[in-house]
């Protein structure tokens, strides 16, 4: 295999004491980039979420983790990384130090950042901060790989799932129980995370199976070194957090065997030796293999830097032992900052993305306490409990009871009887409700936090009503637009009827304003009217040039997408300022203009182009329903072929859908006139605004936003 960005270090500069025999130890070119990166995680932590008092990272006086365990990543891409592995060490060392429900809670907090989700449980200045460096990360990364960072992505969240510390107070009774754990906690989908993206590998599907089967001797290895050399750093927070137990290799040996520390500590070596001993060997076959990738076999083959760097940090860091001090330079920068002590690691300016500054935590404690003036408690009663609170007499019917046994007349007029449930008009909206979703309005209510400051309670209750808002427009749409699939399952209205799906989607409308009675500006109310009715406008016009055939001018066709795309994003952001205090709402008016249109362009498009949309939707859907996108609008004044697109058009009026062939024909149509290019254009031409106007928003609130950076760069075309 070649190496371009590392050396290999001689034996003199080293340790090993015999773990690592038979691989060799190799240092990135970059390496001083991991100072950079790691000293600004601590500094954007420290401001953002909580002071850091005795707190030892990823750095070594002589070797850094990161630049012996990563050896080849990629100059450009080794900040951007070092600073996501030093988030991960400072959110472990906050873990590992609580009990398990605030644990559990923190890596929650972790996940939903991923999954963009509104009911987090910590306390909302360590989400936001925490949510904030996660958005800087990953948005870092995006610039650099869209592709592979949505893979590191699901890699980083999946170990939150089932490591992180998730069975802590498990009462593990041997080392080989503990060890499959221990594998997924150590972090190892975090870490296969960062080797890809850091080394722009990419293994495919059907060999990851494979390829974590191959690298588990190299993972056990890397556990059991970690549990060797960092036993004193966690038996102190297993004491901190009361457990009983120390969540470390050491410690189950000398349980299951009745050894001393050190005695265990000798056992855990020899097995370290075994392990190595396997993977050294796998790495010799794999070179062979003619099953497996290229990029699967250099996986393998740098995933055993992972064994002998993590031997050699160890070896030496602050962080495992007390005695040891960071050398003179990182004290400086620990100290003074980075930029009066900047890298000395050139890198060429087109390949490098400046890892921009986050926002301090007291700029975001004082937005809150801003907000936080003391209001009376609105009734939180929501409308499924109004109605089950309704009179409904001292004695109601049960199920049980014969409806026989009453007489007819005191039934149908004295008889006092129960209201009916609400779970059978619930069903059709639980049903699309329950359906996965991407979460972008999620991720605008947590992008638009960091600037406007929403109470807590308010910002829960406002994303509970834009959500209620969207699956009630998705049921409405389906019905309207005769959709059979709803993100790849079949519509509401295809099981539950048309009827009953209008039914339930349009009783979601009074739980909304139910919830938006709970908020404490009363002006909230009226601006969900306007809205809403902006919504509902914007749609009819939708409906009626599919309904009487006529194509709208693309002008026409901005006004009806700022009525209705436009209008739930105006809706969101001006219960957000409204409940953040934020006066001059038109300066934001500009920020929901640019959202709407982009989300349903790229809608149109990707409706056409996209193969994920066309297994979510059908093949096509706009052209089954007769929708007139951007893309359809403008190959229609760009043709000279318009009369063969407008017969297609008056087909699918006949026949309700037009076949595969016909589709097929229409595209050809479409990519002959150059709409897709032309509606590509307009996409980076709105993209580019937007990136301006959220340029503009931060320096008018004084607060970069990575989420909402992250959010465009994600939904970038």
């Amino acid at each position: 295999m070649e190496y371009q960005y590392s050396k290999i270090l001689s034996p003199s500069e080293y340790r090993t004491d015999g773990l690592c025999d038979g691989i060799e130890v190799r240092k990135n070119i970059a390496a001083d980039l991991e100072e950079i990166g790691t000293i600004q995680a601590q500094e954007d932590w420290s401001n953002l979420v909580e002071r850091l008092e005795g707190y030892k990272g990823g750095l070594g006086p002589m070797h850094s983790f990161m630049a012996v365990s990563l050896p080849e990543c990629l100059p450009e891409r080794f900040e951007i990384v070092c600073y996501a592995n030093e988030f991960a060490f400072l959110h472990d060392d906050m873990t590992d130090v609580v009990d398990k429900q605030a644990s559990d809670a923190a890596n929650n907090d972790m996940l939903d950042a991923f999954h963009h989700n509104q009911e987090t449980k910590t306390s909302d200045c360590i989400r936001s901060g925490k949510r904030q460096m996660q958005a800087k990360i990953l948005n870092t990364m995006m610039q650099l790989d869209k592709d592979r960072t949505m893979t590191a992505m699901k890699a980083w969240a999946s170990f939150l799932e089932q490591g992180s510390g998730r069975q802590h107070d498990t009462a593990f009774r041997t080392l080989e129980e503990y060890l499959p754990y221990r594998c997924k906690d150590v972090g190892h989908m975090f870490w296969h995370a960062l080797v890809t993206f850091g080394c722009a590998l990419t293994i495919p599907e059907n060999e990851f199976e494979l390829c974590e089967e191959l690298v588990l001797p190299a993972v056990i290895a890397a556990s059991l070194t970690n549990d060797l050399f960092s036993y004193e750093k966690e038996l102190e927070a297993a004491q901190k957090s009361g457990r009983l137990d120390v969540v470390n290799g050491l410690w189950y040996l000398m349980l299951e065997h009745k050894l001393t520390l050190e005695e265990a500590k000798v056992r855990c070596r020899n097995r370290i030796k075994v392990e190595v001993a396997k993977y050294v060997q796998t790495v010799q076959e794999v070179r062979y293999r003619v099953d497996l990738s290229d990029d699967t076999k250099r996986y393998i083959e740098l995933m055993q830097y992972s064994i002998s760097g993590n031997v050699v940090w160890s070896q030496q860091c602050p962080r495992y032992n007390k005695q040891a001090t960071y050398n003179q330079r990182q004290r400086l920068r620990m100290t003074h900052g980075d930029p009066q002590y900047p890298t000395i690691q050139q890198l060429p300016t087109n390949s490098q993305v400046a890892l921009p500054c986050c926002e301090t935590r007291e700029t975001v404690e004082q937005g809150k306490a801003e907000g936080s003036e003391a209001s009376p408690e609105p009734l939180e009663v929501t409308l499924g409990e109004v109605i089950s609170l309704s009179d409904s007499g001292p004695f109601p019917m049960k199920r049980s009871e014969s409806i026989c046994a009453c007489n007819t007349a005191d039934m149908a007029f004295c008889m006092p009887l129960p209201l009916s449930a609400v779970d059978v008009i619930l069903e059709p909206f639980n049903y699309i409700s329950a359906l996965p979703s991407k979460g972008v309005r999620d991720m605008v209510i947590n992008a638009l936090e960091c600037w406007l400051k929403v109470p807590e309670e308010s910002g829960a209750i406002i994303g509970t009503v834009i959500n209620i808002m969207h699956t009630s427009s998705l049921m409405l749409d389906d019905v309207q637009d005769r959709s059979p699939l709803r993100r790849g399952q079949p519509s509401a209205h295809t099981i539950f009827g048309e009827s009953q799906t209008i039914n339930s989607a349009t009783f979601q409308y009074l739980e909304a304003i139910a919830q938006l009675r709970r908020l404490n500006n009363p002006k909230c109310i009226d601006i969900f009217i306007e809205d809403v009715r902006s919504i509902f406008v914007g749609q009819s016009h939708d409906l009626l040039w599919v309904w009487e055939q006529i194509c709208p001018s693309v002008s026409e066709y901005l006004q009806m997408v700022d009525g209705k795309t436009g209008g739930t994003f105006r809706l969101l952001i001006r219960l957000m300022a409204a409940e953040a205090g934020f006066g001059v709402v038109a300066r934001l008016d500009r920020l929901c203009r640019l959202l709407g249109r982009y989300f349903q362009i790229r809608d149109d498009y990707q409706n056409l182009v996209s193969r994920e949309y066309n297994a979510q939707k059908g093949m096509c859907e706009d052209l089954d329903e007769g929708k007139y996108s951007l893309p359809l609008i403008h190959a229609l004044s760009h043709t000279v072929k318009s009369h063969q697109i407008r017969g297609l058009i008056s087909q699918r009026h006949i026949a309700g859908g037009l076949t595969v062939e016909q589709k097929r024909l229409m595209l050809d149509l479409m990519h002959e006139a150059g709409s897709f290019a032309y509606t590509v254009e307009v996409l980076y031409a709105l993209h580019s605004e937007l990136m301006t106007e959220i340029e503009r928003l931060e320096e008018m609130f004084g607060k970069a936003n990575h989420e909402f950076r992250l959010l465009l760069e994600i939904l970038k075309v």
